[in-house]
């Protein structure tokens, strides 16, 4: 057993959200397929254009709203608040938004990898 307490200092994650604290292969040493973690976007940011290559994720909004954007343009939009999830499969290329000027966003991910897993898309729409 391990308990991985906030209180790490937070951490850019490669697609341009802020990383909180996480159980993960690096934090646990896991090689099963588990990967959970605390995630912040901050007000009025946005990330960049992403996938996950091999993972499917499960998003739950603890607090703020964000617009998730995704398909092969970014042509589909969705609104999360407080309390929804959504399911992302694996390959969806997508961005998320933060539309508020003042409140972050604060959200936690479920994924059936021990790893961050993310892809950038640059060619994607930004």
């Amino acid at each position: 057993m391990k308990v991985i307490r906030p209180g790490v200092a937070p951490h850019e994650e490669p697609r341009g959200v802020v990383g909180g604290h996480e159980v993960s292969r690096a934090t646990t040493g896991t090689d099963s397929n588990i990967f959970m973690g605390i995630f912040r976007l901050p007000a009025g940011a946005r990330s960049r254009p992403h996938f996950h290559e091999a993972s499917e994720s499960v998003c739950y909004m603890l607090s703020g709203q964000m617009v998730i954007r995704w398909g092969e343009r970014l042509e589909h939009m969705v609104e999360l608040e407080r309390g929804d999830m959504l399911y992302v499969p694996p390959h969806e290329t997508h961005v998320l938004e933060n539309p508020s000027a003042t409140d972050d966003a604060e959200y936690v991910v479920a994924r059936d990898s021990p790893t961050e897993d993310a892809v950038e898309v640059p060619w994607a729409p930004r």
